[in-house]
């Protein structure tokens, strides 16, 4: 009888600590009740509020990444940015001649002001991971290929021709596309990215696939 009681005691208090150690887990699980799913999804997706627009440029195609933009080079003389991504650069955008349309000096000096501190926004929005350079490869043959003909669209059938990408960020819980590239020549393109896009092993130069002429 004496060995008994000890077990039972023991018993008691363990199964009172299970109770008391629920109670705490049923309010957290309340209180994340609360917490709507949308909310919730939207706080952990990656692309923050571009989570929509990133994913419909995308499309679904598999020759397609978005990558974080590590840094924005900004030339202040020539109103232009670059973006640069861990495989390489976007390029220059077209200048941003916008603070030339104002009538009076003044209305220009502010339209510079505000394109200025818009740099400066993208820059540290960069910092902290909220901008993205989306790129998707186009294949020969295919709608946007129509222009070109048939015969060239046979030869390399299945092939990237060229990509198109775009530059979205996060700012401010709104989602705003910076730029756009389109055509970009797959040759241009680092064999990094093209390893990222799923294209390995393929020919640097299209020029270099076609037969050399016999000596004369």
């Amino acid at each position: 009888m004496m060995q008994i009681l000890p077990l039972a005691v023991a018993f008691a208090f363990v199964a009172s600590a299970g109770v008391e150690g629920a109670t705490p887990r049923k309010r957290g699980t309340a209180t994340q009740e609360r917490t709507s799913p949308s909310q919730a999804a939207q706080e952990q997706d990656e692309f923050r509020a571009c989570d929509v627009a990133v994913r419909e440029f995308v499309q679904g195609r598999k020759e397609a990444a978005a990558l974080a933009v590590r840094e924005v080079r900004v030339d202040s003389l020539r109103m232009t940015l670059n973006f640069v991504h861990p495989y390489g650069e976007s390029g220059d955008t077209p200048p941003n001649l916008a603070f030339t349309r104002g009538e009076s000096i003044e209305e220009r000096r502010k339209a510079l002001s505000e394109a200025k501190q818009r740099a400066r926004m993208l820059a540290e929005a960069a910092k902290a991971g909220f901008v993205w350079y989306v790129i998707v490869l186009r294949k020969e043959g295919s709608p946007s290929e129509e222009r070109r003909s048939p015969a060239s669209a046979q030869a390399t059938d299945g092939r990237p021709s060229s990509a198109d990408a775009i530059v979205m960020a996060s700012i401010e819980g709104r989602c705003i596309t910076v730029s756009q590239y389109e055509a970009i020549p797959f040759n241009s393109l680092s064999e990094e990215l093209r390893q990222v896009l799923g294209q390995r092993g393929l020919e640097a130069a299209p020029a270099e696939a076609l037969p050399q002429s016999p000596p004369s």
